[in-house]
């Protein structure tokens, strides 16, 4: 965001000792929500400018996605709990149903801290009114406060399942709400939807913000996308099962695509020019997540920024070479996701296809796939840092420090920027953070046009524009071959389907959405029973004194969990548990009217 404004924004908020945002993990959940507010900001005389208001709002910025930090990837390492991502220092133990605590407190929770979140957004909507400023100057600020509410609450519902809505800030002796039950999913989804039409409605476009870093109404139009089409994919694959919703899929589907169609009329433009091109198709998808900027790429709707001089800093630069992307790297799995360049079906583990083994087939394989493939993994020849001329030879496998290496082999490359330094913990420039990015809508859309009507729509405005940047044929003149190598969801699904959730995969690789689309899919079985791999290993990449340690499979891939006992048999995921959170014991033991997920312990 426009950071300077933000802080100046933040130090105006708390003027006056403000205690509204004061950490959930004091106080249970159901005793925060009941504490009438205390603090300057919860009176009258706070409200009554829109410049109030506004701080208010942007105070509360730091909700949005596309966060980045001084300790981590961010987002860019959010598919470490998919079969995308491999952790270098070790399992996931929720995708192998380890994570069987119930906890006994909702202090600190995401079920404490997301109701705080409520309770601090439903603090503006209480009060915004006592602003004397005519609505129509403070309408942008309206429309954000409706998209971080629709925010954290679907973070809720995609947790819990059913939750609690709420519509003010409960007072204290409100016993009605205070000890209600969970309300239905369908109810609060259609809440959540509602306050996205009015974000789409009260906010303005980027352009007249004139800014990448403001709330805007593209934005909005993809969020809404993306709930519509989580919902309702939810609710088709989950039906008749534990994690089950009452959410109307179809109508979900439909509201993905009025979104899809929404942004073409809107928005000035639509579609047409969109896309960043800059570098050709053999490096503009790659140059498209190393900017230090996005104020002049309107493909990116949102964006945060970093830098010293703001006070707001990352290491990305750092991190993702020194540290081995944070320790983590792209699985074979993921790499088997790429079509051939000419947009037909290939499998790489075929030895007929890829005849070579360690770097060399990183760079067999980028001369033959999908381009997206050789501009999100680093290659041998690819340039490190331009400050020292250090090139990519190999992967970072023989690192002294465990946590570090590329335990795969697939280093992955996304957000890198040879600019950047990798030597200062934290120098400028730095990479921008990226909220929002257009081709999300376009991909939910076809995925909710298909999912509705089974057909493909007109892809000249999405798939294959997609695929334009790149240089690989438009799905509408060649459609792929699904054959056995393709991925195995638990269930049959069309020809149609499988290709629209490839494309996906490839475009949106490594962005932090491949967890939540197979929870939605509830498509377990990507990774049930199996164990991630790696690339096929060569021991000569490596001198003989520096050799890594690496297990191998018997037909000589990297199978970096190999060792684990609680993986001799692949993963073992709780469908039936662990797709929904726990409730906090003590949220139970107080208000009996909740009810636990299934799987998990009640009161005693």
């Amino acid at each position: 965001m426009n950071n300077k404004f933000i802080n100046k924004l933040r130090r105006k908020l708390f003027i006056g000792g403000a205690s509204l945002f004061v950490i959930c993990s004091l106080f249970s959940c159901q005793k925060f929500l009941d504490r009438v507010p205390q603090d300057q900001v919860s009176t009258p005389e706070f409200w009554k400018t829109t410049q109030e208001l506004d701080a208010y709002i942007v105070g509360l910025y730091d909700w949005l996605p596309g966060q980045l930090s001084t300790s981590s990837m961010g987002y860019y390492v959010a598919d470490n709990v998919s079969d995308n991502m491999v952790l270098t220092t070790g399992y996931n133990t929720y995708m192998n149903g380890e994570n069987s605590t119930t906890p006994a407190s909702g202090s600190g929770g995401a079920w404490a801290t997301g109701f705080t979140a409520i309770r601090q957004i439903n603090t503006f909507f209480d009060n915004y009114q006592h602003c004397t400023a005519p609505f129509a100057s403070y309408q942008q600020t309206y429309g954000e406060a409706c998209f971080l509410k629709a925010l954290r609450y679907e973070g809720l519902v995609a947790a819990y399942g059913d939750v609690p809505w709420y519509s003010h800030v409960i007072a204290d002796n409100d016993s009605a709400q205070l000890y209600k039950p969970r309300d239905p999913r369908s109810m609060v989804v259609d809440s959540i939807m509602a306050l996205l039409d009015q974000a789409v409605q009260y906010l303005n476009t980027r352009a007249v913000n004139n800014s990448v870093n403001r709330l805007n109404k593209e934005s909005a139009l993809i969020y809404k996308s993306r709930v519509a089409l989580f919902e309702g994919t939810w609710a088709k694959y989950h039906a008749g099962t534990p994690s089950a919703s009452s959410v109307d899929p179809n109508k979900m589907f439909q509201k993905a695509i009025d979104a899809f169609n929404q942004f073409k009329t809107l928005i000035p433009g639509g579609f047409t020019g969109k896309l960043y091109t800059t570098g050709g198709p053999q490096q503009a998808y790659y140059n498209l997540f190393g900017q230090f900027d996005y104020k002049n790429i309107p493909e990116v709707t949102l964006s945060k920024n970093y830098s010293q001089a703001l006070a707001v800093t990352n290491q990305v630069g750092f991190i993702l070479w020194q540290y081995g992307y944070d320790g983590n790297s792209y699985s074979l799995d993921m790499a088997k996701s790429y079509l051939k360049n000419d947009g037909t079906s290939i499998d790489i583990t075929d030895v007929n296809v890829i005849n070579t083994k360690g770097a060399a087939s990183l760079t067999q394989m980028a001369g033959l796939l999908d381009p997206r493939f050789k501009q999100s993994v680093f290659i041998p020849g690819d340039v490190i840092n331009t400050a020292s001329g250090l090139k990519f030879v190999v992967p970072q496998m023989n690192n002294a420090t465990a946590g570090r290496n590329t335990i795969t082999g697939f280093a992955p490359k996304k957000a890198h920027n040879p600019a950047s330094s990798i030597t200062s913990n934290i120098a400028d420039p730095e990479i921008a953070g990226i909220a929002f990015r257009i081709p999300e809508l376009m991909l939910n859309y076809v995925e909710a046009y298909v999912e509705l009507n089974g057909t493909f729509p007109d892809l000249s405005d999405n798939i294959d524009l997609i695929r334009a940047r790149v240089g690989m044929p438009s799905l509408t003149s060649v459609k792929p071959v699904v054959t056995a190598s393709w991925p195995n969801y638990g269930y049959t699904i069309s020809d149609n389907l499988a290709i629209v959730r490839q494309e996906r995969r490839v475009e949106l690789a490594g962005e932090g959405f491949r967890t939540n689309d197979w929870k939605r899919w509830r498509a377990h079985k990507l990774f049930d029973g199996s164990r991630p791999k790696g690339f096929k290993f060569i021991s000569t990449d490596f001198p003989a004194n520096q050799q890594p340690s690496v297990k191998l499979d018997a037909n000589g891939y990297v199978d970096p969990y190999q060792a684990q006992a609680k993986l001799s048999a692949g993963y073992t995921f709780n469908a039936a548990r662990d797709y929904l959170s726990p409730l906090p014991l003590d949220d139970l033991i107080r208000n009996k009217k909740l009810v636990q997920n299934p799987g998990w312990d009640t009161p005693k």
